[in-house]
């Protein structure tokens, strides 16, 4: 067994945020807010035009974003269907012998062409002193919702990702297709699990540097199931901080939009004394898929890494948090224990004792489509799969891999799919921890997990697969622009770095 978490300093640029009121909801009755709020970009006559440099922080050594000469600082893309992302990433990275320098950008979850200057992470690659350009077209019939964007540089995504250089990125739409949201203050909310104290480095590459953090979350024992070990070296935050607050009103319902921008951590969310009522998983909404309910009430959702979960809370009468429950994920598998990310206050009382008035809440109206959404291939009915596969994530000694090969980027492509075709995998964990498959490009519907039915189906690109577990997906490959080469793997991105990769071609 072949452990590859990698520690590494976190940032420590002071995070400053503006909060965006959404359409819809008058600005004179907010109160004031507390919410760590995260800078937009949106299109301007049909393009969102945005430019990143890549630099190494001054203070901590290591990489991060730096946008118009903030650093640390990475804002929330904003598109409508039918708009253009136009990119520019200047690498102004030093080279430095031992010490990763590349940089490139996966735009996550987009069914967009993998071909450049598009969302290519194989052959589109940025060394120090280069400037790539990504011009990403998203179809008019795109699904509206919650994707992200973040480093794709094999070998060198850990270190990237964990030192936070990611970024939301929403798709427009979703609040027409459920109007009851667009009277709701929406919260975008990008989880990251990031190092914290001084002297903690990546064990596989020999850097220095020194970042520590000063407030700590508040870390909890789980409730249920087995204890989860302490975590240590690395720090759950939201939104940059560890330790935030949510301004929300008893009985007001606000939309979560939550994306996992973690290099490996699970997070397994609810909100105590309240439940979940989710519309989208993965940025599609759940009715997408043809005959699913707009939104299923829930007390909790597991985000695995690069996950994203949208949904709705609706306060209780009284403070409470946000949390993450104790994550099992093996024996062999990385600590993820219970943590409050966020507590939920009523802005306007909480300064002065953190518990909110006991008004009576609002019965909430149920959540109901108004206009339809795109007409696309996921609305149509799956037809009989053309090909069955089983693909395997393995691991021993030598590293990391997908069935039994180490990944390497001359490889050829491990899988040939026909566009215009869905296929039936079975993802294997032959294992003794969990890993967690994506796809680049493309959705897929959970059919199983370890034999067990999956109920009420849904789009997703990402998936938990237990230790020594299988799960049974259906892959779509009917959009045409997706036709081209690029991967599958372990979003454990330790374990994408040393091998659990591979490329797939679609033709």
């Amino acid at each position: 067994m072949l452990r590859a978490r990698a520690i590494v300093p976190i940032l420590a640029a002071a995070f400053v945020a503006v909060l965006a009121i959404p359409a819809g909801v008058a600005q004179q009755q907010q109160p004031p807010d507390v919410f760590p709020g995260i800078p937009e970009v949106r299109a301007v006559h049909g393009i969102v035009r945005l430019t990143l440099d890549v630099v190494l922080d001054p203070v901590s050594g290591y990489p991060a974003f730096s946008w118009n000469a903030r650093l640390g600082v990475v804002p929330t893309i904003r598109v409508r269907p039918g708009e253009t992302i136009e990119m520019t990433v200047h690498d102004e990275m030093r080279p430095f012998s031992g010490r990763p320098d590349d940089v490139n950008v996966h735009f996550h979850g987009l069914t967009v062409s993998p071909n450049p200057p598009g969302d290519d992470a194989l052959g589109t690659l940025a060394r120090p002193g280069q400037t790539l350009r990504y011009v990403v077209k998203i179809p008019a019939d795109h699904e509206p919702g919650l994707y992200w964007y973040h480093p794709h540089a094999h070998g060198e995504t850990y270190y990237e990702v964990t030192n936070g250089m990611s970024g939301a990125l929403v798709v427009e739409g979703i609040q027409r297709h459920l109007p009851a949201l667009a009277a709701m203050r929406e919260r975008v909310i990008v989880l990251r699990d990031v190092p914290s104290g001084p002297g903690f480095v990546d064990d596989d590459m020999p850097m220095t540097g020194m970042a520590g953090m000063t407030k700590h979350a508040v870390i909890t024992h789980s409730h249920t199931g087995p204890p989860c070990r302490p975590e240590t070296g690395l720090q759950p935050t939201l939104n940059r901080q560890p330790d935030a607050h949510i301004g929300i009103r008893p009985g007001e319902r606000q939309f979560f939009r939550v994306v996992n921008a973690s290099a490996a951590r699970y997070y397994d969310l609810s909100v105590d004394d309240a439940v979940l009522e989710l519309v989208a998983l993965d940025g599609v909404p759940l009715d997408a898929y043809p005959g699913t309910a707009p939104s299923r009430t829930v007390s909790h959702v597991l985000v695995p890494p690069a996950g994203r979960a949208e949904f709705v809370v609706t306060a209780p009468n009284h403070a409470t948090v946000l949390r993450s429950a104790c994550v099992d994920t093996g024996k062999l598998g990385d600590a993820n224990p219970a943590a409050v990310l966020a507590h939920l206050v009523d802005p306007s009382n909480a300064a002065a004792t953190g518990v909110m008035p006991a008004n009576a809440a609002v019965a909430p109206a149920p959540l109901t489509a108004g206009a339809p959404l795109p007409r696309n291939v996921l609305s149509r009915p799956l037809p009989a799969p053309a090909a069955r596969r089983t693909i395997r994530f393995t691991e021993d000694e030598h590293g990391f891999a997908i069935d039994g090969k180490t990944f390497r980027m001359n490889d050829p492509p491990a899988v040939v799919a026909r566009s215009g075709t869905v296929e039936e995998w079975t993802v294997v964990n032959t294992t003794d921890e969990a890993h967690d498959f994506h796809i680049h490009q493309v959705h897929f519907v959970a059919e199983s997990v370890n034999g067990v039915p999956v109920a009420g189906r849904t789009w997703l690109d990402t998936i938990d697969v237990p230790p020594r577990g299988r799960v049974r997906l259906v892959i779509d490959f009917r959009d045409p622009v997706v036709r081209g080469t690029f991967v599958y793997h372990c979003h454990i991105l330790d374990h994408e770095d040393r091998g659990m990769m591979a490329k797939i071609r679609v033709i």
